[in-house]
């Protein structure tokens, strides 16, 4: 049975700002940028225990393509994703 995925609000507004950003940088890299999370979330919906532990019970993984790291804790049959970060420095500082 697959896990149903979660996204908190503060995921869904880093997920927007990062597609809005990649978006200002090339027009569809956002949408590469969403389709990437996608291939990510099919994965954490058959096999979120494969990813490392942040701090127990909170799970953290990567994104392939982008630098980006998703947060999320496994809540029975649910996985709720708390935080959709920037991992490189040098891209956040090109954000501001």
């Amino acid at each position: 049975m697959p896990y149903k995925i979660e996204v908190r609000p503060l995921a869904a507004i880093e997920i927007i700002e990062a597609y809005d950003w990649y978006e200002l940088q090339r027009e569809g890299l956002g949408l590469e940028f969403l389709d990437s999370l996608e291939d990510f979330y099919k994965s954490l919906e058959s096999h979120p225990q494969h990813y490392s532990y942040y701090q127990e019970p909170v799970r953290q993984g990567n994104l392939k393509r982008f630098p980006y790291i998703t947060v999320f804790e496994i809540i029975e049959d649910t996985v709720v994703v708390f935080s959709v970060f920037m991992t490189s420095r040098n891209d956040l500082d090109k954000k501001k």
